[in-house]
């Protein structure tokens, strides 16, 4: 089927296939978009615009004429967010699907997948169904949302896509409470396959050795190198003898500057490369 409609809301086929999300820079501002890793996707189906005021009424049985109904839902939270899902879990034919499927907001790695197939307004803050994580390490490779792992407040936080208000396309990606409304916020759902194999994910953990002799290398051949050869080069040998400490200081404060913008490019995670969860603590170290 090429799409899917349940009272009103038309699902759209995305096919199977794969992508890359995440950046492979290694500067430390991009610490919070690795590692790069491949996903490999299912066909699902997604909404190709955020769920609307009007679809909602329809959705709950509610007949009363809705002011501006075309406009989308705004500042749902996460109780009202998984009660318009049951009515629609409650409305879709799952017997004309075949094997077993699920409704729920998408998963980044859905959202990405998709972003050229559905409708993305300018200025909005999309809810994602994945639990709020600092970085890409510990995602899942094959589609399905992130879980929730953390306590406290953090557990009431998702991913979220937030639009640029004038650049066509251009997003950035947060994390955001639903526990309470916020302005612009929005939501659509997807119909995806339940994936019931042991979850493929990113190396929860980085190779910190690996990563301190990187950072060690560039820092003395960015940092601390020029910093003792420009007064050598200038002809005050003596305050490279003399003056080493703050040469040193000098040469360390540079290399930390150049390391905030600029490292060698990360390593890629492709989807074999991935961990399968057996259990929670079984992640293998990588480069990232």
């Amino acid at each position: 089927m090429d799409s899917i409609s349940v009272n009103e809301l038309e699902f759209k086929r995305i096919s199977h296939g794969s992508s890359f999300l995440g950046s492979d820079k290694g500067g430390w501002i991009y610490a919070s978009q690795r590692p790069r890793y491949e996903v490999q996707l299912p066909d699902y189906y997604i909404l190709e615009e955020p769920i609307t005021r009007k679809q909602v009424a329809g959705l709950l049985g509610e007949d009363d004429e809705i002011e501006d109904s075309t406009e989308p839902m705004v500042g749902l939270i996460g109780s009202e967010i998984e009660a318009i899902r049951k009515q629609i879990e409650e409305q879709l034919d799952f017997e004309s699907l075949p094997g077993e499927w699920e409704i729920r907001p998408p998963s980044y790695p859905e959202w990405h997948h998709a972003q050229n197939e559905i409708r993305l307004a300018p200025g909005v803050v999309e809810i994602l169904g994945d639990a709020a994580a600092a970085n890409h390490r510990g995602a899942m490779m094959d589609g399905r949302i992130r879980p929730i792992e953390t306590t406290g407040p953090l557990q009431y936080h998702r991913l979220a896509v937030e639009m640029h208000p004038k650049r066509k396309g251009v997003f950035a990606t947060s994390n955001i409470p639903v526990d309470r409304s916020l302005t612009n916020t929005v939501v659509r759902f997807v119909i995806s396959p339940i994936r019931d194999t042991p979850a493929r994910r990113v190396p929860k953990s980085a190779d910190s050795w690996g990563n301190f002799r990187t950072e060690l290398l560039w820092t003395t051949l960015l940092g601390i190198i020029p910093s003792f050869l420009i007064p050598i080069l200038r002809g005050f040998d003596t305050y490279a003898i003399d003056g080493w400490p703050n040469l040193l200081f000098g040469g360390l404060v540079a290399g930390f500057v150049t390391g905030a913008i600029w490292r060698p490019r990360r390593p890629t995670i492709s989807y074999e490369e991935g961990v399968v969860q057996e259990s929670e603590d079984s992640f293998a170290n990588v480069s990232q």
